[in-house]
């Protein structure tokens, strides 16, 4: 851990040993608690000029978890040939002193990150309000703290990544994991794109999830008075589809999910969404699972865009940038998300003298 003498005004970083958690994956990573708050903020890259993750607060945060969020967001500038190191921060506070430790950690992760460039964002258990007092030093474009821009990118990049797996969307069938409010908007992007979409969460509609009942799923969620449309079953991604979505959790498919997943075609829209063992899985049963690292990239086009870039260009950007990502596999027996480290590795390696020790599958 961390330590600060009493006559030093800033934090020594050092390079620290995590023992392999359970997906055995973890290596040296470099960390810095944060006084007062039961937090620490993790950098993946130690000489990166900036850095970027979230922040996290629960009853427990593992550093082993933060260790393979930010590895994941290192891999995903790699494929965007970005020189930023990925981040992750988490607060492990009981509930009851949870508004005290979260206004601590704020208050003091400045101080105990000293030089270093590290722009964090909201994540469970913490809201872009309890951040606010970061901002000002934040030098990302204000774009990137807009939930609606967000929001768009990472459907853009989702389903870009879908539909070059695919094909053109219209009248491909499509289930989606979960159905949160975020993954309801996904499904109305893909039913924007002509996509069919059969099944959302815990919901199957053989017709499909038009507008009208989306809206209508939406309005259930909470209300015993509004019947949610569709059939319920024990698991969406069972249904008869040509793409599946997936995300709902971290490790939200393992090998035996994997195995009972329909769709020959698996994109992931959140990170960490697929274990190791499943893709193992899937690649004995010819299912392709794309790179999720590439898939959710997005989003991270709006934090330093190019001057006069708007909404409609970094879709673009967007698009193409995850597009040609994919395209430029190789497309061999290692399967799509190997050769994805391989890529962003290569870049990696062109700035760095050594490889952050393990990869984010």
């Amino acid at each position: 851990m961390l330590t600060q003498s009493p006559a030093a005004p800033k934090p020594v970083w050092c390079r620290n040993h995590h023992d392999l958690g359970p997906s055995g994956k973890l290596g040296y990573v470099d960390y810095v608690s944060v006084p007062d708050s039961g937090g620490f903020v993790l950098v993946d890259l130690p000489n990166a000029p900036d850095a970027t993750g979230i922040v996290r607060w629960a009853r427990k945060i593992l550093k082993d978890g933060a260790t393979n969020l930010a590895r994941s967001v290192t891999y995903s500038y790699g494929i965007l040939g970005m020189k930023v190191s990925g981040a992750s921060a988490g607060i492990s506070a009981d509930p009851k002193v949870r508004n005290d430790s979260v206004a601590a950690f704020v208050a003091n992760v400045s101080e105990a990150l000293g030089d270093r460039r590290v722009f964090l964002d909201a994540a469970k258990g913490v809201s872009a309000d309890d951040l606010a007092p970061l901002r000002d030093a934040d030098t990302r474009s204000a774009m990137c703290f807009d939930a609606s821009v967000v929001g768009s990118l990472a459907d853009e990049g989702v389903l870009a990544a879908a539909a070059w797996a695919h094909g053109p969307l219209d009248g491909a069938r499509v289930s989606i994991d979960g159905s949160s409010p975020d993954e309801i908007r996904l499904a109305r992007a893909a039913v924007a794109t002509g996509a069919t979409v059969v099944a959302i969460g815990s919901r199957q509609r053989t017709e499909g999830f038009d507008s009208d009942a989306l809206d209508t799923l939406a309005a259930s969620v909470g209300n015993t008075d509004i019947d949610p449309p569709g059939d319920p079953v024990d698991d969406g991604l069972h249904t008869q589809a040509d793409l599946a979505l997936v995300g709902a959790k971290t490790n939200s498919v393992d090998h035996h999910r994997m195995a009972q997943i329909a769709a020959p075609i698996v994109v992931p829209y959140a990170r960490l969404a697929v274990t190791t063992r499943a893709l193992a899985v899937a690649q004995r049963a010819d299912r392709r699972v794309l790179p999720d690292f590439v898939t959710v990239a997005g989003p991270l086009l709006a934090q330093w865009p190019d001057d006069g870039a708007d909404l409609e260009s970094l879709r673009a950007e967007a698009r193409n940038r995850i597009t040609e990502a994919l395209a430029s596999l190789p497309g061999g027996d290692d399967g799509l998300v190997l050769e994805a480290c391989y890529a962003a590795e290569a870049f990696l390696s062109t700035w760095q003298d050594e490889l952050p020790f393990g990869r984010p599958i």
